[in-house]
């Protein structure tokens, strides 16, 4: 089943346009047909829209969340390292709700695309999905065909785990050895998340990868101390999914640090930033770029983080990520500056399709 496209040829007039590259421009039109965008240019005489007084970005990609699974706030209880499940076959898409308010939350507030992540504190290996927000009847019109597998070392309340770590290690060796299914799926994934927060688990995370041969599809999930092995990471060229980027457990704060997202940035590494929805609520991924403007990057590279790096950290950077011909036309259009909190989100588009902005009730 293809993903719901709008099929028409028609084109977008945007004041000023943030390609999620380097490159800005002005007055300029947008030109969409089945759902991707074919140029930017100058001049346009079919039917258009008129943006002329507002700016566009790419769609905001949300690249670790629990969007549509029913969890608690509070977490799970868990006590016991041992009753851990690593399975191929626990597959998030079994379980996630597409009616669920917090994606049209998500897409009413430019979330175009978003990774739903399979773990919980019993979880600790199964298999993600990458959607579309866009509230189609049904799921599969808004699934991309990626398969990510992800590992659940450590979540943002456990810290210095030991045990714990050693034993979803270990029952990772047995499965790998035992299991020719999972080998198999391992081999062909498209992307192997690793959830990490301290930097010990992050250099686990990138042993584990060179033991099994996937760093070239290993993201690291979390991270809050990525820095400290930051010439690691670079030199296997690794992405990173910072985040949550605003929790209060004072364990996680007093290792978090805004900066540091700036300083992987400027270190060349491939970071994007994460809500962990719903440890923040997913409406607030819109201040990601307007905090890291506030931190010293400019409106370029603050766009490329929760787009194009974002895109990266999925494997899709070939289908979404920045505005360029043969990508989605996956839109955001800003009242009149991007970021600007004052004026907000005007319009979303998905594959080309005007979403809407109403808050409405599920029916």
């Amino acid at each position: 089943m293809k993903l719901i496209t709008n099929p028409f040829e028609y084109a977008i007039l945007a004041g000023k346009l943030l390609t999620g590259t380097h490159d800005v421009y002005e007055d300029v039109f947008i030109v969409i047909k089945n759902g991707k965008i074919q140029k930017v240019t100058d001049s346009w005489n079919g039917p258009y829209v008129d943006f002329s007084n507002a700016t566009i970005t790419p769609g905001f990609i949300e690249p670790y969340s629990k969007l549509g699974i029913k969890w608690s706030i509070h977490g799970e209880l868990f006590s016991d390292s041992r009753s851990i499940i690593l399975d191929p076959d626990y597959y998030v898409i079994d379980g996630l709700n597409y009616s669920d308010p917090s994606i049209r939350d998500a897409r009413e507030f430019g979330v175009t695309t978003a990774y739903i992540s399979p773990g919980g504190k019993s979880v600790r290996l199964g298999r993600g999905a990458v959607i579309k927000t866009m509230g189609a009847s049904l799921l599969h019109q808004s699934l991309y065909k990626k398969t990510i597998l992800e590992i659940l070392l450590e979540s943002p309340d456990e810290y210095y785990e030991s045990d714990l770590r050693m034993n979803i290690l270990r029952e990772f060796r047995k499965l790998y050895a035992n299991d020719k299914k999972f080998r198999s799926i391992l081999g062909n994934a498209d992307r192997v998340f690793v959830v990490a927060m301290s930097y010990e688990s992050i250099e686990t995370a990138l042993n584990l990868a060179q033991e099994f041969k996937f760093l070239n599809k290993l993201t690291i999930v979390g991270a809050p101390e990525a820095i400290k092995v930051a010439s690691y990471i670079k030199e296997f060229n690794i992405p990173i999914v910072y985040g949550p980027f605003w929790i209060t457990d004072p364990l996680y704060l007093d290792r978090w640090n805004f900066n540091n997202v700036v300083r992987l940035y400027r270190m060349g590494i491939t970071v994007s930033l994460s809500t962990f929805h719903p440890l923040m609520d997913i409406k607030l991924l819109q201040l990601a770029p307007a905090l890291a403007i506030r931190y010293d990057l400019n409106e370029k590279e603050a766009t490329s983080i929760f787009s194009h790096n974002a895109a990266v950290a999925l494997g899709i950077q070939n289908i979404v990520g920045i505005i360029s011909p043969g990508k989605d036309a996956d839109l955001v259009v800003w009242e009149a500056e991007a970021y600007d909190m004052k004026e907000g989100i005007k319009e979303v588009y998905i594959r080309g399709v005007r979403v809407s902005r109403t808050v409405s009730i599920p029916q």
